[in-house]
């Protein structure tokens, strides 16, 4: 009986004491707010970054005073402080829901710390947002270079007929001041492709005839500057043939074979 006893009794002290680190050790699961926003996320030194911050994105884009509390939409707004390391702005304290500042990258890292000032937002008419977290974004400066497969798309009008294929547009990437610096035909397309650099802001076109993984890099001898500025790449593939299908009129057609370019981007 003792035995039963104290058995009960270890599993009641037991029982107890996990209610009480439960109740202790409860997770806040209510959503992180954390307005913050550092843009672009990748940059080439000079490029403009933006910092900014908007409550306002969590209640429908507006605040709208109550009957009777006009100036609710100013008093109640969050007094926000922005810094960044290094020192690119000055420190920047500001009373809204929403502002920016925009200032010139340098370095290869930037951090800009958000500091809300409390823990909590409340926007009229009815939005009280909780769990609102100082935070740090960060950027960083595009090292070497960044590589995009662009994949052609084909056409045949009819069967064994010569397939045409699409321009396709460079990736604009993150950056303003990223400049085309290599473009080549990938052993995989198996066969010479002529490739015709244009897009640019002066509107010339650049051609090059390239073997299977055969590459043209933008700054060899003989290839103007503009070519680095291009934005579009036009492909027609030597000796390529579609296959057996329909005769232009007749369904189904033939499906062009595969064909793409790899490009390399990097800061200019």
């Amino acid at each position: 009986m003792r035995t039963s006893l104290n058995t009960l009794v270890r599993y009641c002290t037991i029982a107890a004491c996990a209610v009480i680190v439960a109740n202790g050790c409860m997770l806040d699961r209510r959503p992180i707010v954390s307005p913050g926003t550092l843009v672009p996320g990748q940059y080439c030194t000079g490029d403009t970054l933006t910092a900014s911050y908007d409550f306002l994105r969590f209640a429908g884009g507006t605040c709208t005073p109550r009957a009777g509390a006009d100036r609710e939409c100013v008093t109640n707004a969050p007094t926000v402080t922005m810094t960044s390391t290094p020192a690119l702005f000055p420190p920047t304290t500001l009373q809204s829901y929403q502002n920016s500042v925009s200032f010139t990258a340098s370095g290869d890292r930037i951090d800009v710390g958000f500091v809300y000032g409390t823990g909590s937002v409340f926007i009229a008419p009815s939005t009280l947002l909780v769990n609102v977290r100082d935070h740090t974004e960060t950027a960083t400066r595009i090292m070497g270079s960044i590589d995009s497969t662009l994949p052609h798309l084909g056409n045949c009008a009819r069967g064994f007929a010569v397939p045409t294929y699409a321009p396709v547009l460079i990736p604009p990437g993150a950056s303003p001041n990223l400049g085309l610096t290599r473009v080549c035909n990938p052993a995989s397309n198996t066969v010479t492709v002529r490739v015709t650099l244009g897009g640019g802001a002066t509107g010339e076109t650049f051609p090059a005839v390239l073997a299977p993984g055969e590459c043209l890099d933008t700054s060899t001898p003989g290839v103007p500057a503009f070519a680095a500025a291009a934005r579009i790449i036009e492909v027609a593939p030597v000796g390529l043939m579609c296959g057996a299908g329909g005769d232009g009129t007749t369904e189904p057609q033939p499906a062009a074979p595969p064909v793409s370019t790899v490009v390399s981007q990097a800061c200019r």
